[in-house]
């Protein structure tokens, strides 16, 4: 099955179960998207702020003004606490279809949605040095726990994709859901987050048995057998009866 497929099964189940990642339950927002130039001359796209309704159709028009990098994809820098999951798989239609690779920069912060759906669905991706990933696991807000179901749709996203699925479920069932870690750059490629260039000499994703890899800094170091990808610190992922909110 094509990526746009796929993406479009799990658009309709997110929306069907109402499934929020973002900080805290907020009040949707909308992102803000602007255009900026990296040091050898390529336009891309900064998307910045909660993901809210109608964002997938701002990201294909910010997009048109994107050049192309040396690999033929357009670049977008995410700078956000997440929101609406059902918005970001519509824009992760965009992203497909436009060919993107994501970056988070320095000083920036990808978190929840904007981590587990947006960032992890780039063709290449990477976390600046300073730049951080955070993650948690999904709530339901009706049954009051974990929400197994939107893990697995997380996952098996990011894992069509090219990310361990060991990695992807374990941080989301380290803590609770209001539990989130965070990652800073070397961490993210330790656990397979990332997926650099090939010129780059690192492809992210280091696979080593019994890697131990951080969660978060000064907290306590993790092993995983099999590959790695990382995460640390708290956020809220909520199903709601009235759809997604951010």
């Amino acid at each position: 099955m094509h990526f746009t497929d796929w993406t479009s099964l799990f658009r309709a189940t997110a929306l069907s179960a109402g499934i929020l990642l973002a900080w805290a339950i907020a009040p949707a927002a909308a992102m803000t998207f602007s255009t900026s130039t990296l040091a050898d001359g390529t336009r891309f796209v900064l998307a910045k702020g909660q993901i809210g309704e109608g964002d997938a159709g701002r990201l294909r028009i910010a997009l048109q003004s994107a050049g192309r990098d040396a690999f033929g994809h357009k670049i977008v820098a995410l700078d956000s606490s997440g929101g609406s999951v059902g918005e970001a798989f519509a824009m992760v239609e965009v992203m497909d279809r436009e060919g993107v690779s994501t970056i988070v920069m320095p000083g920036a912060a990808c978190a929840s949605a904007c981590a587990q759906v947006l960032f992890l669905s780039g063709i290449h991706r990477i976390v600046a040095e300073g730049g951080r990933l955070g993650l948690h696991s999904c709530y339901d807000a009706r049954e009051r726990s974990r929400s197994m179901a939107c893990n697995e749709l997380i996952a098996q996203n990011a894992r069509a994709r090219g990310t361990p699925y060991e990695s992807i479920m374990a941080f989301m069932l380290l803590g609770t859901p209001t539990q989130m870690r965070w990652l800073d750059a070397p961490d993210a490629d330790c656990w397979g987050f990332t997926r650099r260039p090939p010129e780059s000499g690192s492809t992210g994703q280091r696979r080593q048995a019994a890697l131990a890899c951080g969660i978060g800094g000064d907290a306590a170091r993790v092993s995983l057998t099999q590959t790695s990808g990382k995460r640390s610190d708290p956020d809220v992922i909520g199903i709601h009866s009235r759809g997604p909110r951010g």
